[in-house]
């Protein structure tokens, strides 16, 4: 029963310091503990009792928040210069958001190039598996290191549904009504 009351008067406390606004870095963890403690309205007090690892974990927590990239791979499904390097960058860009609505795709310009890689990869593996997926569509495709938002990752577009998805549903749920 005491553990579970020190749990949940630390889950208050670390709620209360995130709806004041007070980031959770060292030294403002301490001045929200304390600015809790002090004495509110009515004499009442609210007691907080740090659990050892929760200084940690709310400095984890701070650490991602401020972290907004990461590294990671795309694959760069074209890559070219020349007088219409753009029109054709914006063409292909066009073709693959149709044929793969669900990948995030991206056009840059690192001089003298036009590129379009797609994807947000976190391992190379998931590289590999993506460009074996857009490979027969686009051959001269290939891996590369990039470094990908947290923003892009959260981002990835939605799939719209396809007749054939919604076909498939149907006959498993009909042949499981069957058996």
């Amino acid at each position: 029963m005491c553990k579970d009351m020190n749990r949940i008067r630390i889950f208050v406390a670390i709620v209360a310091m995130f709806l004041v606004g007070h980031t959770a870095m060292a030294q403002n963890l301490d001045r929200v503990i304390g600015s809790l403690e002090q004495s509110a309205m009515g004499g009442n007090r609210v007691r907080v009792i740090e659990d050892s690892d929760t200084r940690d974990a709310v400095l984890l927590v701070e650490s991602q928040r401020k972290a907004k990239e990461t590294s990671g791979f795309r694959v760069v499904i074209f890559s070219a210069n020349g007088q219409y390097a753009g029109d054709n960058a914006e063409r292909v860009l066009n073709e693959f958001k149709s044929q793969f609505p669900e990948i995030n795709a991206y056009l840059v310009y690192e001089s003298p190039y036009f590129k379009i890689s797609v994807g947000d990869c976190l391992s190379m593996e998931e590289a590999q598996i993506l460009m074996a997926r857009v490979t027969p569509y686009y051959p001269k495709a290939y891996p590369k290191r990039e470094t990908i938002r947290y923003e892009d990752l959260a981002n990835v577009r939605e799939k719209p549904a396809s007749p054939i998805d919604s076909l498939a549903v149907e006959v498993l749920i009909e042949e499981n009504v069957q058996e």
